[in-house]
């Protein structure tokens, strides 16, 4: 799945017909494929609601493990990846869905599965047209080998793959 060759760019994804990303149940993740400098020029700070409302500051860092090939964005887990891939990318939205906040606060996500969407309008606040940035600077891998104890599985995968790939999109607040 952190496989270079595994990992394919979310534009050409959406451009083969049918589409080849599997319905059913998985582990998936979406990375940053574009160009690095431009992703660590990016706006790399964002304010979360902590606990009691407090506001907590968060600096997205280049903190990436050296033997992954491409900075990690997200990581996720889905009963329907191709389903959850499409929510993410809200391909038939064309503009901003998220307004950026001056002070670089977090804002409420579109839906609960867009979160790639969000991070990359967060990060990019004045890119008129994320999509656009979306289908040619992210990609996208997934596994769906689970069979023993798949639920359990997929849940354990995703929970260890989000501590070792650091992806900047999984941060939230403690509650």
């Amino acid at each position: 799945m952190n496989m270079k060759d595994s990992i394919q760019s979310v534009g050409d994804l959406l451009a083969i017909t049918p589409n080849k990303i599997p319905a059913g149940p998985g582990v998936y993740a979406f990375w940053w494929i574009g160009d690095r400098e431009t992703l660590l020029t990016s706006n790399r700070t964002v304010v979360l609601k902590g606990p009691n409302e407090v506001r907590v500051t968060v600096e997205y860092r280049e903190w990436w493990p050296a033997e992954l090939p491409y900075p990690c964005l997200y990581v996720g887990k889905s009963t329907n990846i191709r389903k959850r891939f499409g929510l993410h990318i809200k391909r038939k939205s064309p503009g901003r869905l998220h307004e950026s906040h001056p002070d670089h606060h977090k804002a409420t996500p579109n839906t609960t599965s867009c979160q790639l969407r969000w991070g990359i309008e967060h990060i990019f606040p004045n890119e008129p047209n994320p999509l656009n940035v979306i289908l040619n600077s992210v990609g996208f891998s997934y596994r769906t080998d689970f069979f023993d104890n798949a639920i359990a599985e997929r849940f354990f995968e995703e929970d260890r793959l989000v501590g070792t790939w650091r992806p900047w999109f999984n941060i939230d607040s403690e509650r």
